[in-house]
């Protein structure tokens, strides 16, 4: 499968231009980039991330030709949402790279703090503008490492389902998986400049990473416990994180807690995103010691209760009573990340 992709600098405006009647979906912030020039019949605002919410706009339909979702994850997928219910072509352009969501297909929606997936949904063109990125906050941006840098950790979690759960596997996927993520990894001086060539590297890496998904069917290459342990955190705490942030500091920990069947050493991880720019800290991500603590000690729990992929979590006894792995000094040492 392919993605109906345009890059390039000035050329979101232009296309906009052409449309006749649009309906923009968006944020207050990033509409601020393009308010001069944009000028759709209506526009549609969204914060709230729940079916519930969903529906009530769709029920309010608006009159136009095109959905536009243009912004970041809320944005992109509020946009698919409506595209779908109101049976209208869609054009996805998102205004920052910090999470892979605006390429995929599925619908995220929140549900008692939990994520949930609703359908799918193939946009019509995505518009990646890197004009417009650039004015975007560069945190942001270099935060969309992650969802492609969650193939260091997912990639021995897939290991470990494989040699312990028998769970299915291929070595196709998986070489072609960890190419996606060393490849990225070539790029740290351009992203660090948050420079054009480095955000189309993040933009290469995500779109690589969600058509191998796709042909894969289901996020297996990409996604493990590095993730799960966000959504753990998130239903503790009940704390909005930027997503990419937050996964960057749980891969340093998975791949730790991995040990030998890690793939890739979080030491060379843990250097990149420093010399990025990426500021993963507790402090800055307004996490405490104990929250982490209780969301490492839950994480297990979680994945059986919501089924997810076998990995690192799904294994006993992950953690020594004493010393550099046991559950306290793991936390201590997140806690300096």
């Amino acid at each position: 499968m392919q993605k109906n992709l345009t890059c390039g600098r000035d050329i979101l405006c232009k296309r906009l231009g052409s449309l006749k009647k649009y309906i923009l979906v968006t944020m207050e912030e990033p509409y601020k980039l393009i308010s001069d020039m944009a000028k759709p019949v209506s526009i549609i605002y969204n914060y709230e991330m729940t079916e519930e919410n969903l529906e009530k706009l769709a029920r309010e339909r608006r009159d136009g030709e095109y959905i536009v979702g243009f912004g970041g994850g809320t944005a992109c997928d509020t946009a698919k949402y409506l595209s779908s219910k109101w049976n209208l072509p869609l054009i996805i352009a998102p205004s920052v790279v910090s999470v892979d969501a605006w390429l995929c297909k599925s619908i995220a929606v929140r549900h008692n703090y939990k994520v949930r997936y609703i359908g799918d949904v193939t946009a019509n063109e995505f518009i990646v503008d890197y004009a417009i990125m650039q004015k975007s906050p560069e945190i942001l941006n270099k935060a969309g490492v992650s969802d492609v840098l969650s193939i260091t950790t997912a990639l021995g979690d897939w290991r470990i389902s494989r040699d312990v759960f028998g769970d299915r596997y291929d070595v196709s996927y998986y070489d072609a998986s960890y190419n996606i993520a060393k490849e990225l990894l070539l790029k740290e001086r351009e992203i660090a400049m948050h420079s054009e060539e480095g955000l189309k590297s993040i933009v290469r890496g995500q779109l690589m990473e969600v058509l191998l998904c796709e042909d894969w069917g289901n996020s297996r290459p990409e996604e493990g416990g590095e993730h799960f342990l966000g959504y753990c955190l998130e239903e503790l705490t009940h704390k909005h994180y930027i997503h990419g942030l937050l996964i960057a500091l749980n891969i340093l920990v998975v791949l730790k807690l991995q040990r030998d069947r890690a793939v890739f050493d979080h030491r060379e991880i843990a250097r990149f995103f420093k010399n990025i720019g990426l500021d993963i800290s507790f402090q800055k991500q307004n996490i405490t010691r104990e929250e982490y603590r209780e969301a490492l000690m839950r994480t297990g729990e979680y994945v059986k209760r919501e089924n997810l992929y076998n990995g690192i979590f799904s294994l006993n006894n992950i953690f020594d009573e004493k010393g550099e792995y046991s559950l306290d000094e793991i936390v201590e040492w997140a806690s300096s990340l």
